[in-house]
C-alpha cells in the first residue's frame, strides 16, 4: 500500500464537540465519494505522535489537512486555506504540546506543531481549517459551518487533483 499513497487527506476533530469535530465528520461524509488513484482518506483525529508516524510510513508526496480551528479572526465558517509553514516551532512549544497530548488533547494545531517539529510532512502539505460556531458538546455542525461543507470538498478535490 505504501507504494500507492500520493495524497493523504486527513481529517482532525475533536469528538462530539459539534463544529471542533469538523475534521473528523468530514472525512466521513466523503470517504466513499470517488477519488483519483492513491489518494487515501484518512481521519487524524488522535495522538500527534501516532500521525508522525503514519506519516513516515506512508511517505506522501502530499498531505492535505482539514479541521476546524477557533482563531476567533474570522467570522464563523470561514474557511482559511494555506501551505503549512514547515519551520519546527520551538522546543517548549512542542513540549508543552505532548504534554497536552498526553492529557488527551487532541486538535490541528497539536498535531502541526509536533509533525513538523520531527519533520514529518512532506514539502507539498495544505491545511483547510474552517472558524467553527459551535463549541458545545453534541453532534451536528452549525449552520455556517454547514453551508461550507461543499466548499470545503471542492477545494479538497482542486488540491487532489479530482475537481
Amino acid at each position: 500500500m505504501t507504494d500507492a499513497v500520493r495524497v493523504i487527506v486527513g481529517g482532525v476533530g475533536l469528538p462530539w464537540l459539534r463544529d471542533l469535530d469538523f475534521g473528523t465528520q468530514f472525512v466521513r461524509r466523503v470517504e466513499n465519494l470517488e477519488w483519483p488513484p492513491g489518494v487515501v482518506i484518512e481521519d487524524l483525529s488522535y495522538a500527534a505522535h501516532r500521525v508522525l508516524h503514519l506519516l513516515q510510513d506512508l511517505q506522501p508526496a502530499k498531505v492535505v489537512l482539514v479541521g476546524a480551528m477557533p482563531r476567533d479572526i474570522d467570522p464563523p465558517g470561514t474557511i482559511r486555506r494555506y501551505v503549512l509553514d514547515l519551520t519546527p516551532p520551538p522546543d517548549d512549544e512542542v513540549h508543552e504540546r505532548l504534554g497536552e497530548a498526553a492529557g488527551g488533547i487532541i486538535d490541528l494545531d497539536h498535531t502541526l506543531a509536533v509533525v513538523r517539529y520531527w519533520g514529518g510532512f512532506p514539502k507539498d502539505t495544505v491545511v483547510v481549517e474552517i472558524e467553527p460556531a459551535d463549541r458545545s458538546f453534541g453532534l451536528g455542525f452549525s449552520d455556517e459551518v454547514e453551508a461550507a461543507v461543499e466548499q470545503v470538498l471542492a477545494i479538497v478535490r482542486e488540491e487532489v487533483g479530482a475537481s
